[in-house]
């Protein structure tokens, strides 16, 4: 009795607790608030044929990472815009979740080549944790490893907005 005693004492010290490992950080999805998108409608009527400003004034990402990958493409645009957003040097949390990133502006010019004779246009602004894959005219491939989120415009040209 007193051997079993003394086996089960030496066997837990030798080998000890189970080691527990750490978890690993769990990668989660870029955010877009509502509340930075310019303009905030998913449906913008275009009645001047003056460049339209949309804009993004911050994205968002719960994972602590250097910078977010966005691009800007059109349905007869194509790709407007490829480019990196960097962190800012914010102290808070936004939400007490999400860390915070320079934001996206882009400037439609509703009476440019692609657009004149067209009564609209759908602008996505894609946002990745991971650099892109591949950019194309008409969308974007991520890595196995990425998340993306997407914000997208309508824009309704009023009839004879370019005459």
């Amino acid at each position: 009795m007193l051997a079993c005693i003394l086996l089960t004492l030496f066997t837990s010290a030798c080998f000890g607790a189970p080691v527990e490992e750490e978890p690993e950080d769990v990668n989660l999805p870029p955010y877009i608030a509502q509340q930075f998108v310019d303009p905030a409608e998913d449906v913008v009527l275009v009645e001047s044929d003056d460049p339209l400003m949309l804009s993004v004034d911050v994205l968002l990402d719960p994972n602590e990472e250097s910078q977010l990958y966005y691009a800007v493409i059109g349905d007869r645009s194509g790709l407007v815009e490829q480019a990196t957003a960097s962190r800012t040097p914010a102290q808070e949390l936004y939400r007490n979740a999400f860390y915070q990133f320079d934001g996206v502006d882009i400037e439609v010019d509703p009476c440019g080549e692609r657009l004149a004779d067209h009564d609209d246009e759908m602008i996505r602004l894609h946002v990745s944790d991971r650099p892109f894959e591949r950019v194309t005219e008409a969308g974007v491939d991520l890595q196995d490893d990425a998340f993306l989120q997407t914000h997208q415009w309508v824009l309704r040209f009023q009839p004879h907005l370019c005459s």
